[in-house]
């Protein structure tokens, strides 16, 4: 599993390496909203959803990573594509280094996960935005004690776990342990 191409029967998708579940955007933006390309949140006003931005009303969120170490492996880890809410500062003086991939420049930066992780979490969870070098997306760290995914976090995921994280997001147990 953590190794070998697999294949969701629930969905299809291909995975190559360790499963990883990806938000494409956040929860308050709406479904049908187009995604435009990154250079469109520079050029429009407004409402906006691009790959890696989103900008509604007042609330700005930046796309990242909530990496959940595995026991018993060496250093392997399930990878969560979220997005986080920032502050507008924070999101500008994010938005004025991302091109030249240097927001590792920035410190790191108190952000809310803004997708319901677990998918029945009803509160989002306050977190802190750990920039990365080399362009890579910064990485949440959740540091509410009180929300599910802190001791995950903190003490890493037994499979079982990690399996019932899935199983909640209507991934296919069986495709998931067995050759598809």
């Amino acid at each position: 599993m953590l190794t070998s191409p697999r294949q969701c029967r629930c969905c299809g998708a291909t995975f190559a390496q360790l499963l990883s579940l990806s938000c494409d955007r956040p929860d308050i933006c709406a479904e049908d909203m187009e995604v435009e390309d990154n250079s469109a949140v520079l050029a429009t006003r407004g409402d906006i959803l691009t790959e890696d931005f989103c900008r509604l009303g007042d609330l700005r969120f930046v796309r990242a990573v909530l990496a959940i170490p595995l026991n018993g492996t060496r250093g392997e880890e399930f990878i969560l594509g979220t997005w986080a809410s920032l502050s507008r500062d924070d999101f500008d003086a994010y938005l004025d280094l991302f091109e030249m991939r240097e927001t590792d420049k920035l410190d790191d930066r108190p952000a809310w996960l803004a997708n319901a992780i677990p998918p029945d979490m009803p509160m989002p969870a306050g977190c802190m935005l750990e920039m990365r070098p080399g362009g890579q997306y910064p990485e949440l760290k959740v540091s509410e004690q009180n929300h599910p995914l802190y001791p995950l976090q903190k003490d890493g995921a037994a499979l079982e776990e990690l399996l019932e994280l899935l199983y909640a997001y209507g991934h296919d147990l069986p495709s998931l342990v067995y050759d598809a």
